[in-house]
């Protein structure tokens, strides 16, 4: 059969021809475009073993599988050779889309081959380099030739990398406190800079405040979890560290929710007390705060504690191990699957469901970022501004720093574009996740060129990156915002654009995307991706077209809070729905279009409801505002059976017919059908919106079939 494995160095290569039976069963591939490494070829030249070099490019397609069929009729494995591509790190795979898609519809049977190379610390615990501490290779099931042969390659890569990543070194019996304890006296001069009075605070500080907290929880709270109300800041990470060491499930609320929403998941949770800060209670008024009695001032507590208290704790954990230390603070050390916090989803359907997360999910998450970023502990400062709610804030501005012995700089309001280009520049930042909206702040703030000028990653999470917004930061600032796909359910990121590698111009060598235009990038490691149609859960038989995006991996939900597989159907297995149409294009990058309920479908075709309120505000001549919605799409039951689509509008008072006309030709003339135009057009004195500036489906969605007198289904 033809073997596939996603990369090969000499040490894989040696073992790829023992598992297969020796020199005598093996023929190995070579293509011209990508040359396997120095090593490989020395190895090749000295063994002189059967196979053969070809070109793709000049001697096509047919000449290519001839071969490859020549080979194995003569009674061997032919094993493809890929090289050492450009990429980003900890990629899935060094074979380019191109060479992949060369077996689809081929007679050719495969055995894909996941080579996995692991190390048993947490800066480079996936690599895809020597030297690592273990090697894994998964020989995947067989499969059968046919269509989308390329695409059932990689997607048996995913499923094998996933499977590899819950048994890496870290992850086998992982204590979370422990690392957390180790990792911070490993880097005591680490240092927390708080944007908001230019404070310092030094991680081995942090670590003797949170110890001297875990006391102030077990001496408030008989309960197992605990509500956090706190923006990024030194009281933030305090208190999440401070929960983890005591063996508390953190459980960070959203203080921009409703009263109704914080009221659901003070229940959902069992939540009786709340961390919190008396500086922050007075400038967050608006909030639904619980009663004085259920809140714990942090800043007070460690008041009281005192300095000299702070002092003691450090000295003490100069003269002892990490192991001495925390036996002598009682702190905890919990079963890897034990729950270690409590996120909510954002309601954008219904009311926020709490999703537990496990310490073996918050380590394997923040592996897999880890990985993928190209950054140097002690050099690189990371800043911090999503609140620890939100997955992207927990693991990017909490675990991240704390785990990899990077500085953070925190600040709690990711809008205030002003103060966070200061401190971007300030502090020469190399990492930041804001959503769209703050950092088109950031982006109206800068006044200088250079302001962005060390900023290598910026993540932006929470929301569709408009295609404006990036262009608008490469062209003033020549910055690349890296679009992240993020929910609730994974942990930080399902998938993440990243920079493109610097080649070496001294050194010709192939390079693969690492983003996509319109698209977001390829999934972070450990996270496998499936697409299927809208109403089941069978794969797609082809991949690269629009259908439901599932995730799988050990930092992806498998159950929300109080709700078993059974009672959900977004769960299937180990499978999680994620509600998005999306796809994935043969060279692994995974296209979000939006959410299922903003897609209508009229025969065979979907429309996407965010592209049509676009080509509407172009039809009516509006600019759409950030600030406020002046109209929205949504479908509702016709009455002749299926999906009508309605229009519903700030901009008019009335409706007239000339409008419809309007709209029918404004679609015509832009070439699609013109089932796309709105059967209805309502006005509305405004377009209701969730707390987090995403458009409120379901009351729009209701409203509508009240104003039309159609029974919602």
């Amino acid at each position: 059969m033809l073997v596939v494995p996603n990369r090969v160095d000499l040490p894989t290569m040696l073992e790829l021809e023992r598992a297969l039976g020796g020199k005598g069963r093996v023929a190995w591939m070579l293509e011209h475009s990508l040359m396997p490494g120095k090593a490989i070829m020395d190895h090749l030249m000295q063994i002189q073993p059967t196979g053969f070099t070809c070109s793709l490019n000049q001697q096509g397609r047919d000449y290519v599988l001839s071969k490859i069929r020549q080979y194995i009729e003569s009674g061997r494995h032919v094993v493809l050779l890929p090289g050492r591509p450009l990429q980003a790190p900890a990629s899935l795979t060094d074979i380019p889309a191109h060479l992949l898609t060369l077996f689809d519809g081929s007679p050719l049977h495969a055995i894909p081959v996941y080579v996995g190379m692991y190390n048993n610390y947490f800066d480079a615990a996936i690599t895809t380099r020597e030297p690592y501490d273990r090697l894994h290779l998964t020989f995947c099931t067989p499969l059968r030739a046919g269509h989308q042969l390329g695409a059932r390659i990689q997607a048996a890569w995913m499923n094998a990398q996933t499977a590899q990543l819950a048994q890496h070194p870290m992850l086998e019996h992982p204590c979370l406190p422990q690392l957390l304890v180790e990792a911070l006296l490993r880097n005591p001069q680490g240092r927390l800079l708080d944007g908001v009075d230019d404070s310092t605070l030094h991680y081995r500080d942090i670590l003797s405040a949170a110890v001297m907290t875990t006391g102030v929880l077990e001496k408030h709270t008989g309960n197992t979890r605990m509500g956090i109300i706190l923006p990024p800041g030194k009281l933030g990470t305090i208190a999440n560290l401070a929960c983890l060491l005591a063996g508390i499930t953190a459980v960070n609320i959203n203080y921009t929710a409703t009263p109704e929403q914080f009221a659901h998941m003070v229940q959902q949770a069992g939540l009786t007390r709340f961390i919190t800060d008396t500086r922050f209670t007075n400038m967050q008024r608006q909030f639904s705060w619980p009663p004085s009695r259920d809140l714990i001032y942090l800043d007070q507590e460690l008041a009281e504690k005192g300095a000299w208290k702070l002092k003691a704790w450090n000295t003490l954990s100069k003269l002892r191990t990490p192991q001495q230390l925390m036996q002598h603070a009682s702190i905890a050390t919990p079963e890897a699957e034990a729950e270690a916090a409590i996120v909510f989803t954002g309601g954008t359907e219904d009311k926020p469901m709490g999703v537990p997360v496990t310490h073996r999910m918050l380590l394997a998450a923040a592996i897999s970022l880890r990985s993928r970023l190209q950054l140097s502990p002690g050099h690189d400062i990371l800043l911090s501004v999503l609140p620890a709610y939100a997955p992207a804030g927990l693991i990017s501005g909490f675990l991240l720093p704390l785990l990899g012995g990077f500085d953070m700089v925190t600040y709690p309001t990711p809008t205030a574009g002003k103060r966070l280009c200061t401190l971007v520049k300030q502090h020469a930042v190399a990492l930041t996740a804001n959503t769209p909206a703050g950092i088109r702040a950031m982006l109206k703030a800068a006044r200088e060129p250079h302001t962005f000028a060390q900023l290598h990653y910026c993540l932006s999470a929470g929301a569709k990156l408009p295609a404006s917004l990036a262009e608008a930061a490469q062209q003033r600032f020549g910055l690349q915002l890296l679009e992240c796909y993020s929910a609730a359910e994974v942990l930080p990121f399902a998938a993440a654009a990243m920079p493109a590698p610097q080649a070496d111009p001294d050194i010709p060598q192939p390079s693969l995307p690492t983003a996509r235009k319109g698209g977001i990038g390829a999934p972070l490691p450990g996270v496998a991706v499936r697409i299927t149609g809208l109403y089941t859960p069978e794969p797609s038989p082809t991949p690269s077209s629009p259908g439901l995006v599932w995730l799988k991996g050990p930092a992806v939900t498998r159950r929300y809070l109080g709700v078993s597989n059974e009672d959900t159907p977004r769960m299937h297995g180990d499978w999680f729905c994620t509600g998005d149409v999306g796809y994935m294009s043969p060279d692994g990058m995974l296209t979000i279009l939006g959410r299922k309920v903003r897609f209508t479908q009229m025969g065979d075709q979907m429309i996407p409801h965010l592209q049509l309120e676009e080509l509407l505000y172009q039809i009516f001549n509006v600019t759409p505002d950030e600030n406020e919605r002046k109209l929205a799409v949504v479908s509702v039951p016709s009455r002749t059976g299926g999906e009508e689509l309605v229009m519903l509008s700030t901009l008019h008072k009335e409706v007239a017919p000339a409008d419809y006309l309007t709209v029918r030709y404004g679609v015509t003339n832009m070439h699609l059908p013109a089932s796309w135009a709105p059967r209805h057009i309502i006005p509305v004195k405004y377009i209701p919106t969730l707390p987090n500036g995403k458009l409120d489906y379901q009351t729009c969605f209701l409203g509508a079939c009240r104003m039309l007198k159609i029974k919602p289904a």
